[in-house]
């Protein structure tokens, strides 16, 4: 059945295709209903895929509300073609310069579609000398989907299709979805087939829908399972390197050895393995040569970012909600140290806070040695025009050094919680969020940290600032001990949320130490207030990927150890007996690798010329070892 009203013509098609999805509809509706964005700028096309429940009936039955609300309407129903060809069948009907495609077990939130939409009519009205975006996607809750993203960019590897706005032109340049995919993988490979004809992808955090995908976290569902892991070996077999293809199916008969995920699961994928003998042939022949590389990483398709399953709370539980309705939402100050010639690097650091999804911020600049030049003060009277960050507060300072520099910048702060990030360090979008909403829920913890990349990074040239990131590695995944803390320091500097009332009692960074100044802030910080771990990547820092420079740095950070070391034996501090006997197992349980002091085979690594390259993935295979055995 057709219904069309004639109204000036949308921006928007907004393309359904529904299958036993009765108990979600109504919800669905009504969120899309509450959007910023009024409904009759949208043309809405619906296909239900041979329902057996009463989706369609609802749908008939609500279609002259429907009609009513949207600038046109297609409501038809057929026989169960699968996701892809549904989706593929409404494109046919559009005639929009967006084509939106989402599920309807999901609710947005109330300005989720206008930030997407603005978000891709500013990159498409702009020249991108990298090539044009076709695709941009909502960041979902409670769990946020676990692949990485680039903090600055957005740009991601491929788009999940559970929320996400095409350019029409460009998803019909490359026809669609592919019809041999029925369910699961064929919005990967949607999107490896729009970066090999030369689109990017874009990741909107800020564009926030709610999706119940999971009813627990880690849960194991069938038809996923089965659906992902037959698609994963038919991507690799059009996308994937050689030997890439046959880890594939290697993988894959591997699946019938481990223990069962689900009842029936063995001979479920027998079925899995007759239709990869069919379909495998046809995905090979259909390879071609690309300047893009597909990645592959076991079940993955991109680098996963750690905390997959780190759940946000909703409006009810959400310490930042419940905050702002009690107007008690803190101020969080981000502080910013920079140095003349570091233009670009600063330039992406300031992106990323104003990438941020929590809103009150206040942003505080200082440039040591920038008094004169004031080389930053482009950058601030920018991000001040765009209206994007609430407070900015610029200090150009004569030559002072890091601390002094760090000092400034705390004593120049006005918010009750504080965040370093240098310049040549990265915030995800959410990182303030997660951390704001950990120190809501106990606001007596002194500081709050998260996981963070260590990435090593390839620099093509400093100004312009032009980079290539070799590697991501979580090199420390520690729950907050003093003992370990007093050892080493185990959380880089952007990763920490902290009150600012420890500096106001306690004093800043120790002007005497050019390095590791931050471990001893840490170290003064955490004598009489308690830390705590959030499990979530929401920061990186770089190192440098030369052997050279990464062995210049690692000699430089073990001269000031010991330094550091003196400094924090001045210090002192009361401890209960369980207290001192948990330190010691902690400190005992991390001191070695299969029994080998990790201080001995770091100097040993560094030490070898011939080792030296292995450094980096021994510390990775530590940090594994370390995991394994707790």
């Amino acid at each position: 059945m057709q219904e069309t009203n004639h109204r000036p013509a949308p921006q928007i098609t907004l393309s359904i295709v529904t299958y036993n999805s009765e108990k979600w509809l109504a919800a669905f509706f009504q969120s899309l209903f509450q959007q910023n964005l009024p409904c009759d700028q949208i043309a809405l096309c619906v296909l239900d895929n041979g329902s057996t429940d009463n989706s369609f009936a609802w749908l008939s039955k609500q279609q002259a509300v429907l009609s009513q609300k949207f600038a046109s309407l297609s409501l038809n129903q057929g026989q169960n073609i699968g996701f892809g060809l549904g989706h593929n069948f409404n494109l046919a009907l559009t005639t929009t310069p967006y084509f939106w495609v989402t599920n309807v077990d999901l609710e947005f939130e109330p300005d989720s579609l206008t930030t997407l939409l603005a978000t891709a009519q500013q990159d498409s009205s702009q020249a991108l000398s990298n090539g044009s975006i076709a695709a941009w996607e909502c960041r979902q809750k409670p769990y946020e989907h676990p692949k990485d993203y680039h903090p600055v960019t957005g740009e991601t590897a491929w788009c999940s299709s559970a929320c996400v706005l095409f350019k029409t032109d460009a998803i019909q340049a490359v026809k669609g979805y592919d019809p041999l995919l029925f369910l699961y993988g064929e919005d990967v490979e949607l999107s490896y087939r729009l970066r090999r004809h030369g689109y990017k992808l874009k990741y909107v955090p800020k564009a926030t829908v709610w999706h119940y995908t999971y009813e627990e976290a880690a849960q194991v569902k069938p038809q996923q399972f089965l659906g992902s892991t037959l698609a994963n070996v038919l991507l690799r077999c059009r996308y994937g390197r050689r030997h890439e293809v046959i880890q594939g199916f290697i993988m894959f008969m591997a699946l019938f050895a481990m223990k069962p995920q689900f009842p029936g699961m063995r001979t479920k994928l027998l079925g899995q393995l007759w239709k990869l003998i069919q379909l495998a042939p046809r995905f090979l022949s259909s390879r071609q040569k690309s300047q893009e590389t597909f990645p592959f990483r076991m079940w993955d398709y991109a680098m996963a970012r750690e905390g997959a399953f780190y759940e946000y709370p909703n409006a009810q539980n959400s310490a930042i909600v419940q905050a702002e309705k009690n107007n008690t939402l803190p101020w969080v100050s981000v502080l910013v140290r920079t140095m003349p010639g570091r233009s670009g690097k600063l330039k992406e650091a300031l992106a990323s806070v104003a990438h941020q999804t929590y809103a009150r911020i206040e942003l505080v600049v200082v440039e040591d040695g920038g008094q004169d030049v004031q080389s930053a003060k482009p950058h601030i009277d920018a991000l001040q025009k765009s209206g994007v960050i609430q407070k900015i507060v610029y200090r150009p300072l004569a030559k002072v050094g890091r601390c002094e520099a760090g000092n400034q910048a705390l004593a120049a702060a006005t918010g009750q919680l504080c965040c370093f990030l240098d310049d040549d360090d990265l915030f995800y979008a959410d990182h303030l969020e997660v951390l704001v909403n950990a120190w809501l829920h106990n606001s007596q913890l002194g500081a709050v940290y998260s996981l963070a990349y260590e990435v090593r990074t390839e620099v093509i040239s400093e100004e312009p600032w032009v980079y290539k990131d070799i590697s991501h590695n979580l090199i420390h995944r520690q729950p907050f001990n003093r003992g370990v803390l007093w050892h080493h320091n185990y959380f880089p500097i952007q990763a920490v949320l902290f009150q600012r009332q420890l500096f106001l009692d306690h004093g800043g960074f120790d002007t005497s130490l050019d390095n590791l100044e931050d471990w001893n802030l840490w170290v003064r910080y955490s004598l009489k207030h308690d830390f705590e771990w959030v499990p979530k990547v929401t920061s990186l820092y770089r190192v440098p990927n030369d052997v050279n420079k990464a062995l210049q740095r690692q000699s430089v950070l073990n001269d000031y150890y010991d330094k550091a070391q003196a400094k924090h034996a001045e210090l002192r501090v009361e401890l209960s007996p369980p207290e001192i006997i948990q330190i010691a197992q902690e400190l005992a349980r991390q001191s070695s690798l299969a029994g080998v002091p990790t201080s001995l085979l770091k100097r040993i690594v560094l030490g070898t010329p011939g080792l030296r390259n292995l450094y980096h993935p021994l510390k990775r295979v530590a940090s594994i070892w370390r995991r394994m055995r707790s």
